[in-house]
């Protein structure tokens, strides 16, 4: 997460250590995710990595602590919609329903899409708060990928939501109706996280370049 303290002092070090840890755990990732989906298919996918791909997502929860402390420049309430929206995909679908997430291509797609924008997120925030300064071909990345990514992303998370429907009728209806309306909820929620990283894209653009040697 980008730093508002300079670098060099202690928080300043934890989060570039953060994000440096976080941007090789999502390498790890996508790099199993697309040999073993190329390889073994999608089980082989989800057999490998559903647990390290929960875990990864449970722990960017520190990341709305880091917001709300006032550690980083984000949005804790921006923060917490992202963290809370992955998260319920691999706790209370992938994870309750692992035969859907094993047999649609939504899973390792997901995969793929989320942790290459977070490679792109994480491995700006080392350079940009080692350096003061990221790469121009790097910043391009940071704020244009999403574009992309994000809707992938969206439609691959919703794809699976809208496969555990018909089997979380055995559950109980008020779970198929809680579904239901999750996909709804999709909505608004991607007009609200797509309409922040579009600000922040316009917002990066205006930025003027630091000097060099400042």
């Amino acid at each position: 997460m980008a730093a508002t303290h300079t670098s060099g002092s202690a928080l300043g070090n934890y989060l570039v250590l953060y994000n440096t840890l976080s941007a090789l755990l999502r390498g790890l990732i996508i790099a199993r995710t697309v040999h073993l989906w190329g390889a073994l298919g999608t089980p082989a996918v989800w057999g490998e990595l559903h647990v390290l791909a929960r875990w990864a997502e449970t722990i960017t929860a520190v990341e709305v602590i880091h917001a709300a402390a006032g550690l980083v420049r984000a949005a804790p309430a921006t923060a917490a919609l992202q963290v809370a929206g992955r998260n319920t995909i691999v706790w209370a679908i992938t994870r309750n329903y692992p035969d859907v997430a094993a047999r649609e291509w939504a899973y390792p797609c997901m995969l793929i899409v989320w942790n290459a924008a977070d490679i792109l997120r994480y491995t700006y925030y080392v350079v940009d708060g080692g350096s003061g300064q990221a790469p121009r071909f790097l910043s391009w990345l940071r704020y244009n990928m999403f574009i992309v990514l994000y809707p992938v992303g969206i439609l691959s998370e919703m794809w699976l939501v809208h496969q555990v429907i018909q089997p979380s009728k055995a559950r109980s209806s008020t779970y198929q109706y809680l579904l239901w309306l999750g996909l709804l909820i999709y909505v608004p929620a991607f007009y609200i996280l797509y309409g922040h990283m579009l600000s922040q894209r316009s917002k990066a653009g205006r930025k003027p370049a630091k000097p060099k040697g400042l």
